[in-house]
């Protein structure tokens, strides 16, 4: 491919992402924006499956203020896109630089000596960033709740979403058993830690599971929520079978990412009301 604008000294690691993206039979633009309002052009826009990587090859490697520009821009538009940069040369990157596109979400690949291509530093989708209503109230798991979140956007975004469903799945146990010590259900403790997480929910908005008096704590609606955002293990257990499905997967992620922080806020005040 030829470069009119890319900078020589860019152009070594730029055509190493080039055979990088063509073994991944992606789709590439060169020199071109990825979308024909885009602020700024990239080096490369690869594309497949719906996900666009936009790769900036530098041979001096700087996080500059129209690429600031370009990653806000898509975050605003939310965009299924990532953002990387490649250099050959790593060592030139300032820690201040690198923690400012880790803040933002913008990735890093290296080119080795031999060609060899290193994802040193994963990009952030911006379609798939999840962002909790601020005024959620989570008590004493605020920082697990916190730090569940900022794994999902941005290191690994299935172990976030485990982190995730191990807390509500805790809560639901802990809200149970307080229910059973408190006499709101009736059945032993131990009866109740027995059950698996779905039984868990449906025994908690069951009315004939309750003393007399007693509502129910689960309404159907909270129910059926706990029981949607249990189905995200089966997605977590289960690989995709095509880009395609990966990507509605990707989404779905997100969608039950969001669920998880406003649940364990429920099941907070929930706790709170029994004890």
């Amino acid at each position: 491919m030829r470069f009119e604008v890319t900078p020589e000294e860019a152009q070594p690691p730029a055509l190493a992402m080039i055979k990088y993206f063509k073994r991944q039979r992606m789709n590439i633009k060169v020199e071109r924006p990825a979308w024909p309002d885009a602020p700024y052009r990239t080096t490369m826009v690869a594309e497949k499956g719906g996900r666009h990587v936009l790769v900036e090859a530098q041979g001096i490697p700087s996080y500059s203020h129209s690429l600031k520009e370009l990653v806000a821009w898509l975050a605003v538009r939310r965009h299924y896109a990532e953002v990387y940069i490649v250099t050959a040369d790593e060592g030139m990157l300032q820690a201040s630089t690198l923690r400012e596109m880790k803040q933002d979400g913008v990735g890093l690949y290296v080119v080795s000596g031999n060609g060899e291509i290193v994802e040193e530093r994963r990009a952030r989708n911006a379609a798939l960033v999840v962002t909790p209503d601020p005024t959620l109230k989570y008590g004493r798991l605020r920082v697990p709740v916190q730090i569940a979140v900022q794994k999902f956007n941005e290191t690994n975004r299935k172990d976030g979403l485990r982190d995730m469903c191990d807390i509500v799945e805790g809560l639901t146990e802990q809200v149970g058993c307080a229910a059973c010590r408190k006499g709101w259900l009736k059945m032993p403790e131990a009866n109740f830690q027995a059950k698996d997480w779905a039984s868990k929910i449906n025994e908690l908005s069951r009315p004939e599971a309750y003393a007399t008096s007693r509502v129910p704590l689960f309404n159907a609606t909270f129910k059926n929520d706990l029981h949607s955002f249990r189905g995200a293990r089966n997605l977590l257990d289960h690989p995709a079978r095509s880009l395609r499905e990966d990507k509605k997967r990707q989404r779905q992620f997100a969608e039950r990412m969001m669920q998880g922080p406003r649940l364990v806020s429920e099941l907070i005040s929930l706790e709170r009301k029994v004890k």
